[in-house]
């Protein structure tokens, strides 16, 4: 048995598929045997444009059009004139001139004026990386067609890589690296799949296809399980699946508290399927759809157009629920294929969210125009996230009110009256909640940055974990402060960190005043159920004695009786 950090409760069953995101080294040196050098070379490419053929015709639509233009810039003899050189002429190995022959003309394109032209760079490195992988005999993994009940064992797992995930097929994730409060984490409890982190060595330890039993609420992983282990195993999987029944009673029940004060519960949203998982818990709407999602799925920036598409359809199914659109957060520990950020020495706080689209406003008022030509579909609004000062917000809203002037004058419909928040996950925009609020429609606070940036420890950083904590007594008094700011203005308070949806953290919350719990869609029914069982009046007490605490532990062991 192996035991590391549990990050998602459940138990889980399946064969390991192992993701191995070993960097290529690039070796330079002479070879002898010239043609045979660049026969392997020519073989590898032509299989790589023999698999992006096979690939196209599955497709349609938009991915279609994609696959196309990138077999058509394959087929192109300019893309690899310099690689044959180096090998033909220089008598470089295949390897080395791949990589030196690619990256030329990926500098070329990323060096031109022309926005259009120079995106394509990234379109040229992924086809260099395919073929590198072909040279190297390197197996690649289709994310989105694994088999059913697969266990993903990798030493971590990126933002990119969950996108693709289809997490139907995905029974368990266990990972090297990684902790409760890492983004793949929140992912695997948003779709209630159990998930095991901090196991090392764990992708040398466990071959493909090994069949694996995963507990992840104690973080015990057993490998190939003895028909004792597999049965404590199924036992506590009925448990699991028994309390997920009786919750249901719980799905067209109104979250009211026994004192009727009405709450509203809400479901965050992170790709399109979420929307399925979501309807079937009957959340009372969308509190953040993270718009990465799209950028995610695209090998390029995705254009207004095929954004549209995307919120129009999330907005239709939703129906007349609100669903609140987190306009692009990218930078910290989500990186794009399709965006060229600059490397820093502390991305969390540098270059990104709100400060990217403020930079880049040619992409932020793709993704406005989009939004607002969506918004007529449905009941949609527009948060903006990591806002620090009052003068981005009046920056993101004169954008937000050029792209409705643009739609008027192109007679393109939308909501006149469409709904602007912002985020609360900055120590200084909690502290100036009350100027804030009056100049947007509703606050959303995101605990997770809120508390990284208030007791200035990496939320991913499992060394500093103890510290990292929603139980900080300087956290809950910024809350306080967003909610009491909020109120005062006459808007709502939501919050749509990971706390909204803690069955210890929700009484707290209720008794600070918060009016809307956005969390991932399997907790949505045990919130209901908290809040329905609590008196409104008795959170407020308990809210009372926790603010005139100073210990962490102290709060923890208070929330926790």
């Amino acid at each position: 048995m192996l035991k590391g950090r549990g990050v998602s409760v459940g138990i889980g069953f399946g064969n390991v598929v192992i993701l191995r995101d070993e960097e290529i080294k690039i070796t330079k040196n002479k070879v002898k045997d010239v043609e045979h050098e660049l026969e392997y070379f020519n073989k590898c490419y032509n299989d790589v444009l023999r698999e992006t053929e096979e690939m196209i015709k599955d497709l349609s639509g938009t991915e279609l059009e994609i696959m196309q233009a990138y077999l058509i810039m394959m087929q192109d003899p300019t893309l690899t004139n310099q690689t044959i050189n180096l090998i033909q002429n220089e008598q470089y190995n295949v390897i080395y001139a791949t990589e030196e022959g690619f990256n030329s003309i990926i500098d070329l394109f990323k060096n031109m004026d022309d926005t259009y032209m120079s995106e394509r760079s990234f379109d040229i490195k992924k086809k260099k990386n395919r073929v590198l992988n072909r040279l190297l005999n390197r197996k690649t993994i289709n994310l989105g067609k694994l088999e059913k009940n697969t266990i993903i064992v990798a030493k971590e797992l990126k933002t990119s890589d969950t996108a693709k995930l289809n997490y139907s097929n995905v029974s368990g994730i266990i990972t090297e690296i990684g902790g409760s409060n890492s983004h793949v984490s929140i992912m695997a409890r948003n779709h209630a799949i159990p998930a095991v982190a901090r196991i090392s060595d764990i992708t040398k330890i466990l071959r493909d296809g090994d069949f694996i039993g995963l507990d992840g609420q104690t973080g015990e992983v057993f490998v190939n399980p003895s028909e004792d282990e597999y049965q404590m195993l199924l036992k506590k999987k009925e448990t699991f699946d028994t309390e997920k029944v009786e919750l249901e009673k719980y799905r067209d029940i109104d979250p009211i508290t026994a004192d009727g004060y009405r709450a509203e519960v809400m479901a965050n949203a992170g790709v399109p399927d979420d929307i399925d998982l979501i309807k079937t818990t009957n959340a009372e709407g969308i509190g953040l759809l993270r718009s990465e999602f799209i950028y995610m799925d695209s090998p390029t920036i995705p254009t207004e157009e095929e954004q549209f598409k995307q919120y129009k359809s999330v907005v239709m199914q939703m129906g007349e629920k609100e669903v609140i659109v987190r306009t692009l957060d990218i930078g910290g520990d989500k990186e794009l294929k399709s965006f060229d950020l600059p490397k820093e020495t502390n991305p969390f706080l540098g270059y990104r969210a709100i400060r990217i689209c403020l930079d880049r406003i040619t992409v932020f008022k793709a993704q406005l125009r989009a939004l607002l030509r969506a918004s007529v579909f449905g009941n949609l609004s527009i948060m903006f996230p990591m806002i620090a000062t009052i003068e981005e917000l009046r920056e993101a809203k004169d954008i937000l009110e050029d792209c409705k002037k643009e739609l008027r004058s192109e007679n393109i419909d939308f909501n006149e009256n469409i709904k602007v928040g912002i985020m609360i996950e900055i120590p200084s925009a909690a502290l100036t909640a009350n100027e804030l609020a009056r100049e947007c429609d509703f606050f959303s606070i995101g605990t997770n940055d809120l508390i990284q940036y208030t007791v200035a420890a990496e939320r991913g950083n499992e060394k500093v974990a103890n510290i990292y904590n929603k139980y900080n007594p300087g956290v809950i008094r910024l809350i306080k402060m967003a909610i009491d700011g909020a109120h005062q203005a006459g808007i709502k308070c939501g919050m749509c960190g990971e706390a909204a949806g803690d069955a210890h953290y929700i009484p707290l919350l209720l008794g600070l005043g918060l009016d809307e719990f956005s969390m991932n869609a399997s907790s949505v029914l045990r919130a209901k159920k908290i809040i329905t069982n609590m008196n409104k009046k008795d959170c407020e007490i308990l809210a009372n004695e926790i603010l005139k605490m100073s210990s962490s532990t102290e709060i923890e062991k208070t929330l926790k009786k």
